[in-house]
């Protein structure tokens, strides 16, 4: 791969340009953008036993990029076929041009059919089929040229126009033709040049995980009503597999390459595909695991391109941290995103603005993850946990997921999708090699941790954000709260059982916190959703009497006060016990006296909270 970027102006001529967007190779090229060279990857590709391969990453990887590069060095010219002097311009200085022999053989040689899925989407499966006709229709009117060939029958010639017609494929009636649109491509296409094409497509999962997560919304919009069927995802399934479907026929295709985020099943869209190769994040192949992804050295090297290199620490700690087995990978979308933010900083000596900021939050889809959250156990949670102090953990990895399964929300599940989607990566030190060597029916017991600081950002406010969508419109926190003020200890514990069905909580302290802190920031979540000016102090971790407590907070008018001790234990505890423990804590150091000298305050209550992974028990006490 060669990566890079549509440039932008720099400050000195002795720089090539940075990024604004990613670009497809030719792009990058022609804005003489700095690119990392990654061509001899075309070679292990192209001559790979494998006829269909699939490579798996998470977004922002640049696998996009990948495929454009694949395309712009096979493709025929139109105008001039196996003429090779553009791929002469655009691949000038790379490895590849060194290898003269596969050149000769493959270099503008191959008719190729490139197409991205990324942007399949709708809310119903109407529109999303829509757009999918859009997508090919665009693709397809790339080769209307062939439509003046001599070599084209009037049947080859009609289904061109055919499917290169936007108004007539987006009409489902003509559905067989989206479906066999591939075939009429590559049919017309041999008759043309002789030679089967390549086909490329890019993100060819997008559109499932879409319709997946569609029709898990419209299950709960239309939760009351008997008629409805939820069966979008099952109608792109079907669409999809006519689409594959040229991948089983026999002397169509020269190679497939796919592109992708999850390892969807094979006996769910490839069935009765031959010779088909699967590359993940889990992979043990050395050949590949630099394909996609910044490696360390290619980092390093960007930095110090652009003078930055003193950041590689910096860039270290929160980009880095991906393992493709034997290579450390950083993720290049952040790289050349902290590089284009902080070049400026760096030659005008503002040192102290030089930031890492946050790329991935907002840049990938999590929508099937985000589903998941109030579905996961006791162990889930302590498991969630423990990946935000740091550690590692185990699971049985899912190779026969599919999106359509997600909706079942299983723990396995769960951990593989976020492994596959760049929230987790594998830790190959503690996973045994044996495992990921198993047949893929069987079940691979793996390590997997947080790879950065970004992702574990990403990772915390992922939550925290569904938490908040579900707390502030049902001003949940300003409830909570004045049962609290009133001493209402049973409307209080009600709702935050609620609460802990459907929110995973994490800590806000170090690593080596209490395990009370793991509900210390829940709550403290909760109540930052209260209204504005609800409180006229809030604290945490507030110092007073002979300790600290956990939280006080005093209302509006100051009239009111509330004091909480949190405790936590292990599933079985004596909820009942320990709150009273807590609340006798709170008396014996004596937490309250600073409010109990107070003439503005009127009342204080004072509540031991006790937690056992999503139970709760409130005991309540009036001191004033």
């Amino acid at each position: 791969m060669i990566f890079g970027f549509v440039g932008i102006k720099m400050l000195s001529s002795l720089f090539l340009p940075l990024p604004e967007s990613p670009a497809g190779f030719e792009e990058l090229k022609n804005s003489g953008s700095y690119f990392v060279d990654k061509t001899e990857y075309i070679k292990t590709v192209f001559t790979d036993s494998a006829t269909v391969l699939l490579f798996t990453r998470p977004r922002r990887f640049g696998k996009t990029l990948l495929m454009t590069m694949f395309e712009s060095f096979l493709k025929i010219n139109k105008d001039k076929p196996f003429d090779t002097s553009l791929q002469e311009k655009y691949f000038k200085g790379t490895r590849i041009l060194e290898d003269t022999e596969f050149c000769k053989k493959f270099m503008g040689q191959y008719p190729v059919i490139e197409i991205s899925l990324k942007d399949v989407d709708g809310k119903t499966y109407d529109d999303a089929y829509k757009m999918f006709a859009s997508t090919v229709s665009s693709v397809a009117s790339k080769f209307k040229y062939l439509l003046d060939s001599n070599r084209l029958d009037e049947k080859e010639k009609g289904g061109i126009s055919r499917i290169s017609d936007i108004a007539f494929l987006r009409e489902q009636e003509n559905s067989d033709y989206l479906k066999n649109s591939l075939r009429i491509l590559a049919s017309a296409l041999y008759r043309e040049y002789g030679k089967y094409p390549v086909l490329l497509i890019d993100e060819y999962d997008v559109p499932l995980a879409n319709a997946s997560y569609h029709d898990t919304t419209n299950k709960k919009l239309y939760s009351n009503d008997k008629s409805f069927v939820a069966d979008y995802h099952e109608n792109m399934v079907t669409l999809i597999k006519g689409f594959f479907g040229i991948l089983k026929d026999k002397n169509t295709l020269t190679r497939t390459v796919l592109t992708g985020c999850l390892k969807v099943a094979k006996n769910s869209l490839f069935t009765g595909v031959n010779n088909f190769s699967v590359n993940s994040v889990t992979d043990n192949e050395r050949k590949y695991t630099g394909i996609i992804g910044f490696t360390k050295e290619e980092t390093q090297k960007f930095l110090k391109d652009y003078e930055l290199d003193d950041y590689a620490t910096i860039v270290k700690e929160h980009y880095d941290g991906y393992r493709f087995f034997d290579k450390e990978m950083f993720c290049p979308w952040d790289v050349v995103k902290f590089v284009r933010k902080n070049f400026d900083f760096k030659q005008n000596r503002e040192l102290q603005k030089i930031v890492a900021g946050n790329y991935w939050a907002g840049s990938t889809s999590d929508k099937s993850l985000s589903d998941y959250i109030g579905y996961l156990t006791d162990k889930d949670n302590q498991r969630m946990q423990d990946l935000i102090d740091g550690k590692s953990i185990s699971f049985k990895l899912n190779e026969s997921m599919n999106y359509d399964t997600l909706s079942e929300h299983n723990s396995d599940d769960f951990w593989s999708l976020l492994l596959h989607t760049g929230y987790l990566t594998v830790d190959f030190e503690k996973t045994d090699e044996n495992e990921l060597t198993k047949d893929s029916s069987s079940d691979k017991n793996i390590f997997a941790r947080i790879p950065n600081l970004e992702i574990k950002e990403c990772f915390t406010n992922n939550i925290q954000n569904r938490f908040n969508t579900e707390v502030v419109p049902n001003n949940i926190a300003d409830t909570l709260a004045n049962s609290l003020f009133e001493g209402k200890a049973d409307t209080a514990s009600d709702t935050i059982f609620e609460l802990l069905q459907r929110y995973i909580s994490i800590r806000d302290t170090a690593t080596k916190a209490p395990f009370e802190n793991y509900y210390h920031g829940f709550l403290n979540g909760l109540f930052s959703n209260c209204s504005k000016g609800f409180f006229s102090e809030y604290h945490s971790n507030c110092e007073a009497g002979d300790g600290y407590a956990d939280i006080v907070f005093k209302s509006k008018r100051e009239d009111k006060a509330v004091i909480i001790e949190i405790k936590a234990a292990s599933a079985g505890a004596d909820l009942i016990t320990l709150s009273e423990n807590a609340v006798a804590q709170i008396d014996r150091k004596n937490y309250a006296e600073p409010f109990v000298q107070s003439r503005m305050i009127s009342s204080i209550y004072t509540y031991g909270i006790a937690f056992s992974g999503k139970n709760c028990f409130i005991t309540c006490k009036k001191i004033k």
